[in-house]
């Protein structure tokens, strides 16, 4: 009796499990807490090489290879939470942002960030495709409590080719606006939750909040997109590509790179869902290498 009591409390609490509101996006998280554990035993090469797709992309600062990434020394160690998650309808494709930690192992500096990673699913297993982090300041003694957007009808798209050439003409049309008009041309096309990760600053959740905050910049930024994707349903999407950014009129730009997260709302039409920018100062050979590549 004792072990028929137990199978049948194990049912139910699978039951209600099922019922969970945040259900749907667990085993995404699942993915992501997995991945953490696994770079903390086996290191940061071995940990990310069991967890990512074959085209995946690392933002370091800008985008490369993740084989090329990996290949560069990297004398710290790395921890981090997912915070929020997005999955899409058709179950395919999500991504997770949340607080991370580096530690120096020789210098003993610990530096404060936050990532944002994009998966994919490939069989039953999730595969790492985008992933980077902006570095900030020390954040207050207060733990992000996670969040996570509710899931929605799922459903395929008829015509994959089309959902991605909408998704490319909406980022193209954002790089060119923040050429012309600067970074509040995020707004035109923002969700109401958008979340913005700029360049060595805490990240800013809500349209309106982000309004606020570009009040007080006046760094300007360009961008070029090297890849994409969307998901099954059409639904959600991503854009990556290089990035530079110049902190005040006449200094040197940095360079880096850029992640984006779109979603369709109810109306259909693609909103900016997150936003992060990641640069670094360089020396003057590589800024020199860099304009050689980008003349007209």
């Amino acid at each position: 009796m004792r072990r028929v009591a137990a199978v049948v409390f194990a049912l139910a609490l699978a039951a209600c499990a099922e019922k969970l509101p945040e259900a749907h996006v667990m085993p995404l998280v699942g993915a992501e807490r997995g991945f953490g554990r696994e770079v903390a035993e086996l290191g940061l090469v071995d940990g990310f090489t069991r967890n990512l797709a074959t085209d995946a992309v690392l933002l370091r600062p800008g985008p490369k290879p993740a084989a090329q990434a990996l290949a560069e020394p990297a004398n710290f160690d790395l921890t981090w939470e997912p915070a929020f998650a997005e999955i899409a309808a058709s179950g395919d494709l999500g991504y997770t942002t949340g607080p991370f930690r580096a530690h120096g192992r020789d210098s003993g500096e610990v530096t404060h960030g936050h990532y944002v990673s994009v998966w994919r699913k490939d069989g039953d297993r999730w595969r790492l495709v985008v992933d980077g982090g902006s570095p900030h300041p020390p954040p207050l003694n207060l733990p992000d409590r996670f969040t996570y957007i509710t899931a929605r009808v799922s459903a395929n798209s008829a015509d994959h080719a089309a959902e991605l050439k909408s998704l490319r003409a909406v980022e193209d049309a954002l790089i060119a606006g923040v050429a012309a008009e600067g970074a509040r041309a995020l707004l035109k096309s923002a969700a109401p939750d958008l979340r913005w990760h700029p360049p060595g600053s805490f990240p800013v959740t809500g349209a309106s909040a982000v309004q606020t905050a570009l009040l007080g910049r006046t760094d300007v930024f360009t961008y070029t997109r090297r890849g994409d994707g969307v998901s099954a349903a059409g639904d959600l999407g991503f854009a990556y590509g290089e990035a530079t950014r110049t902190v005040k009129p006449g200094n040197p730009p940095e360079l880096g790179g850029y992640l984006r997260l779109w979603r369709r709302d109810a109306e259909g039409r693609w909103q900016l869902t997150l936003d992060l920018t990641v640069t670094e100062p360089q020396p003057k050979a590589v800024l020199d290498d860099h304009d050689a590549k980008h003349q007209p």
